[in-house]
């Protein structure tokens, strides 16, 4: 007798994120250059971490949230669940692969000089450096960042001192499944994201996955 999981996954099991990457093609723009000098006209120019901080940096404190007038800091998540699999009944645990999205307004940031472009990207290095929330998956066992053909994390910067971090992970989860009613159990799973600095156990989501069991 085996098992045969079935997903259903709730329709808010994900928040799906839209984002432009400007992808408009450039061939007939480039087309009208008549050399590289006029060319490089048009490009931005090249940024570096004093170019966003504040011109005194000792003003600037990593460790501390960006708050308006007071105000608490707000950071959205957004979570897209690219799949589910690797269900094991016996470590009770399943596998997530997700895009996980952060989004916070920094005010104390400077924009880059002339920049007209609706966002900027940035070396996500710098985030060793600024602030950033300390978000974490309370049941996770496993997180896997990917770096397959190269690092799967993104930061923009927008006008309204806006910044998007977005990386690309594979989560290895708990669930504390209960089979009283085995084979006609339903099995109600979570992920967990919490910040610990600021409040740990207060902020929680849950995405909601129903698991049914059948005897084959």
């Amino acid at each position: 007798m085996t098992s045969k999981w079935t997903l259903l996954l709730i329709p808010l099991l994900t928040s799906c994120i839209r984002w432009t990457l400007g992808a408009k093609t450039q061939r007939n723009n480039y087309a009208n250059f008549s050399d590289i000098g006029e060319l490089s006209k048009h490009h931005a120019v090249s940024l570096s971490l004093s170019d966003i901080l504040p011109q005194h940096h000792k003003t600037y404190d990593k460790n501390r949230a960006p708050k308006l007038l007071g105000q608490p800091t707000v950071v959205y998540f957004h979570v897209t669940v690219l799949s589910i699999d690797s269900i094991n009944e016996e470590s009770m645990t399943y596998v997530a692969d997700i895009f996980l999205a952060q989004s916070w307004r920094d005010p104390r940031l400077r924009l880059p000089e002339n920049m007209s472009e609706e966002y900027r990207i940035l070396d996500v290095d710098w985030l060793h450096n600024i602030w950033r929330p300390d978000c974490f998956f309370k049941n996770a066992k496993k997180v896997t960042f990917h770096e397959m053909s190269i690092p799967n994390h993104y930061l923009w910067l927008y006008h309204d001192k806006t910044l998007l971090y977005m990386s690309k992970l594979t989560l290895v989860l708990s669930c504390a499944m209960k089979f009283e009613s085995y084979p006609h159990d339903t099995q109600v799973c979570s992920m967990m994201i919490e910040s610990c600095k600021y409040g740990c156990g207060k902020l929680r989501l849950a995405f909601v996955i129903s698991l049914l069991v059948g005897i084959l």
